[in-house]
Formats: structure tokens, C-alpha cells, sequence
């Protein structure tokens, strides 16, 4: 199996400066202002060289670096914008695996064939990234996930290719603290003096497994070079739906588009909730008067198959849109859908609880001479003692 990591350095900052530009080559700081009780979300290179890095408190990247930009993390926005670079990458294959925002491996063992090297592939996925996206990347193929990933953080520029057989090689010239296990085997590791890969492979798998149980075997695969047991999930391409709406005139304000969006999500909503199904990504396709197009797609914090939650949602960005141009028709469409939650259907009231309870009280007291069966009221609400608290009142 050949897997390519796809790798964008500081994607948080990337997805800030792309939203404002006058960021564009200062230091900038993701996760709140200096006086937050908070951490460090995210740096960019600036920072970073100033000993800035991700998980800080923000206090201390302050006095580190003052001159830093410190902005408040937009989750929304990020989710949003790796939706779509993950989008996009699922024209090279179905199966994938992100990692956190901004990390993704990517199974490309039948898409080679397709390209005439590895090398070209990995230029391809990065070249396009930055031309749909403005999104930097570096990109790393190997044998496995770890091969993949460690090559995509020490290729200086564009991709680095590890080929077959020469795994061992690359995986030498790592330090051991690059390994995927927790840190207290890390330090364990350094106590023993084991610095570096090459070191550690020259324990025995017995050895290893003995010394760090399950983990042991994952150390002893990597640092011998071995393929990926695990094969990345297929991405399944969802089911979506679609609906338009076209005015006699033009909408040149965005109350006229909510009024609009309003009727189109309440036919969604009702076909959704006849498949019994919730969306998570909405997006929109604004047709203006001289013959452009706007296309916005919106990731939902939650699921849902409410039309005022999906409504909201979209008018809620739209305000922050300067409508340069009126818009004849619009278009909606939503994706990523999946199965209603079971646990609506466990609130829902059903319409003969109470009758089905009258005929157990009643097989009850036709059994026992009484009714051993009792509903909690809450008694005394402050009070220290359970006894007083609660109170069990014969149903």
C-alpha cells in the first residue's frame, strides 16, 4: 500500500490570513488575547521563531512575542474550509483518513496509475491545493502512515517520496521522540539512552514488546519498516438534495434572499425528515443579474433537518456579503447526510404511555393486592439529604 500525506503547516493562520489579508507576513497568534486564561491555538512562522508554539498559554506567547497579532480562534470557518479541501481530494481517491485540521493521508495505491510517478502525483495534489485554495501544503509518500506523515514534515518544499525499500533508510535518520506513543515511553526511551531510531532498532521485537507491552509492536514495526496493517477508510460519496428558486424580480437585498431560502428549506426539511435523515453541510449557489456566480458552502456544528436551523445559518453569513450585483435565482443543495439520532426518538411522548401504564398498575394490583410501582418527585431541592431530596409517589 502506498499512502501520500498531505500536510498544511499552520493551517489555522493560513485560513486567518486568507480571511484577512493585512495578516499576510506578521506574526499571528490563534486562540484568544493575551489577558485569556486560554492557550495557544495555533502560530504562524513568525511567532514560531519567537518560541511561540501551539498548546502555550497565551500570556506567556505574549511576552515572547508582543508584537504578535492575537486573534480569537474561528472554528467555523476552519471546519468549513478543510471540509472543502477534503472535498477536493476525494477526486484523487475515496480513501482517506484526516488527522486533526490540516493533516490527511491519502490511499494512492490505485491512483498511480493514473500518473506517471509518485513525485508527479504529489506535485499535482499540491499545485491544485494552492490554485483552488491559496492553501500551502508539503506532501509525503511512503509505506505507511508514519513514513508518509514524517515525510511531509521534513520535505523542505513541495513532496518527498520515500521509495519501496528504502524505508529503513529515511526512518534512521528520524529521532525517536518522532514516534506516535506517549510521552512517558518517549522519556523512557531517552533514559535508555535510545536517541535516535536507529538505536532502537537494534532491539529485538521480543525486547521491545517486553519492555512497552502493545506499543512495543507498533515501535518495532515502524523502526523495521513495515507496511501499514491498517488499510484508510473509503469515503463513501452521501446522497444530496437539491432545490432552487427563481424570482420574476431580481432580489437585491438580503431579506428577499432569507424569504426565499426560507420556503427552499422548508421543502428540504420536509424531505429529509420523510427519509429520516439530518444534513451537515449546506451549500448555496447565488445566480446574479450579470450572469456570475457565488457558491458558499457551510458546514453545520450540528445535524439537523430543521429548516429554521439551516436558514439561520446561511442568512447569518450572508449579512457580512456586499450584494454588488442582484441575484436572479438561487440554488441549495444539502449533503453529508446521515441517520436521525436515536435519541430524539427516546424523548418523543408516545400517545399510549399512559393507557399502557393504567394496564400494568392494573395487572399489579390484580397480582399483589397493591401497586408496587412509584414515580420520583423532587422534595426539598436544597436539601443535603437524599431522603429529603426525593420523595416516591405511588403511580
Amino acid at each position: 500500500m502506498r499512502i501520500l500525506c498531505v500536510y498544511s503547516p499552520h493551517f489555522q493562520v493560513q485560513a486567518e490570513r486568507l480571511k484577512r489579508p493585512e495578516l499576510e507576513r506578521r506574526p499571528v497568534v490563534v486562540g484568544g488575547l493575551p489577558q485569556e486564561r486560554a492557550c495557544v491555538v495555533d502560530c504562524s512562522e513568525e511567532a514560531a521563531g519567537k518560541g511561540v508554539f501551539p498548546s502555550m498559554p497565551l500570556r506567556e506567547a505574549h511576552h515572547l512575542c508582543p508584537e504578535a497579532v492575537f486573534v480569537e480562534p474561528d472554528e467555523e470557518l476552519y471546519e468549513e474550509f478543510w471540509e472543502a479541501v477534503l472535498h477536493a481530494l476525494g477526486a484523487v481517491t475515496l480513501r482517506m483518513e484526516p488527522k486533526g485540521r490540516g493533516l490527511v493521508y491519502l490511499d494512492v495505491t490505485k491512483a498511480l496509475r493514473l500518473y506517471a510517478s509518485e513525485e508527479y502525483l504529489a506535485s499535482v495534489i499540491i499545485e491544485g491545493t494552492l490554485r483552488s485554495f491559496r492553501l500551502e501544503a508539503k506532501a509525503g509518500v511512503g509505506n505507511s502512515r508514519f513514513v508518509a506523515e514524517q515525510a511531509a514534515l521534513c520535505a523542505p518544499h513541495g513532496a518527498l517520496v520515500v521509495p519501496p525499500g528504502t524505508e529503513k533508510e529515511f526512518i534512521f535518520s528520524l529521532s525517536a521522540d518522532r514516534l506516535p506513543v506517549d510521552e512517558e515511553i518517549k522519556e523512557r526511551l531517552r533514559l535508555l539512552g535510545l536517541h535516535g531510531l536507529e538505536k532502537v532498532a537494534g532491539l529485538s521485537g521480543e525486547a521491545l514488546v517486553s519492555q512497552f507491552g502493545s506499543a512495543g509492536r507498533c515501535i518495532s514495526d515502524i523502526v523495521n519498516g513495515a507496511d501499514d496493517r491498517r488499510q484508510l477508510p473509503k469515503i463513501h460519496r452521501d446522497v444530496s438534495l437539491e432545490k432552487g428558486a427563481v424570482s420574476d424580480a431580481p432580489f437585491e437585498t438580503v431579506g428577499q434572499i432569507a424569504v426565499a431560502l426560507d420556503n427552499v428549506f422548508a421543502d428540504i426539511s420536509t424531505e429529509l425528515k420523510q427519509m429520516g435523515k439530518l444534513c451537515r453541510k449546506v451549500k448555496l449557489v447565488l445566480d446574479l443579474q450579470d450572469k456570475k456566480r457565488i457558491e458558499r458552502t457551510f458546514a453545520l456544528k450540528n445535524p439537523t433537518a430543521e429548516a429554521r436551523d439551516m436558514s439561520a445559518r446561511i442568512v447569518d453569513r450572508l449579512r457580512n456579503m456586499t450584494m454588488e450585483c442582484p441575484v436572479i435565482g438561487l440554488t441549495v443543495s444539502v449533503s453529508s447526510l446521515c441517520a436521525g439520532s436515536m435519541q430524539e426518538q427516546l424523548f418523543r411522548r408516545k400517545p399510549r404511555l399512559s393507557e399502557k401504564l393504567q394496564g400494568v398498575k392494573g395487572y399489579l394490583d390484580a397480582m399483589y393486592g397493591h401497586t408496587p410501582l412509584f414515580m420520583v418527585r423532587e422534595g426539598e431541592a436544597h436539601s443535603l439529604l437524599p431522603e429529603r431530596r426525593f420523595r416516591f409517589v405511588e403511580v
